[in-house]
């Protein structure tokens, strides 16, 4: 995935806010990739925020979040939280191990992900 550049990310984002919620199993993964997130919103000038939270204790706030990231080990209720997802008009992007790992050492390439959901 290529980084994103400022001037990209702005000219795709203009006013909008995006808020994700990056889920695992117990929210210590998912802390990775919402750090790293953050910290690509800082070097971008991205109105993104990013929270960590464990699956299943999400039912009550994701209707607060423009965007859930499934890591690795939960994917396996990507069907389950689809038929949620879509009820709320929130974006449900599930990831592969390797591709979950680079992404929380590039926070740019983060940036990049969570923008490629969004047209």
């Amino acid at each position: 995935m290529e980084t994103v550049s400022t001037k990209e990310v702005v000219t795709k984002l203009g006013n909008q806010s995006i808020n994700v919620l990056v889920l695992c199993a117990g929210a210590g993964t998912s802390a990775m990739l919402a750090n790293a997130i953050t910290e690509g919103a800082k070097e971008t000038g991205a109105t993104i925020s990013a929270s960590a939270g464990a699956y299943g204790s999400h039912y009550e706030i994701m209707k607060n979040f423009d965007m859930i990231i499934l890591a690795p080990q939960v994917n396996s209720f990507y069907e389950d939280i689809k038929k949620d997802t879509d009820a709320l008009g929130i974006k449900l992007a599930a990831t592969k191990g390797a591709e979950y790992i680079k992404l929380t050492r590039d926070p740019k390439g983060a940036i990049s992900f969570v923008l490629s959901y969004f047209d």
